[in-house]
């Protein structure tokens, strides 16, 4: 199946409603390009030491939406 175009706003929304649904709904994210598409999701560092699980939460997060969506080039 081939995977949709989005850009960094609407991955970024998307994450945000995944996260609402846990309790770090107000978490930061920045989506990062990484290259022919491919992107990555970033969040503060205070944050992840405020919330030792953010980081394996926003994996699998990442994992779900890396194999639906593209980072659309601007």
């Amino acid at each position: 199946m081939p995977k949709t175009a989005a850009t960094a706003d609407e991955l970024i929304w998307l994450f945000h409603e995944k996260l609402a649904r846990t309790d770090l709904p107000n978490t930061k994210i920045a989506i990062i390009p990484i290259g022919d598409g491919n992107w990555s999701a970033m969040t503060d560092a205070s944050e992840r030491r405020r919330y030792p699980h953010l980081a394996t939460t926003v994996a699998r997060i990442e994992k779900q939406m890396r194999g639906r969506y593209n980072l659309k080039e601007s």
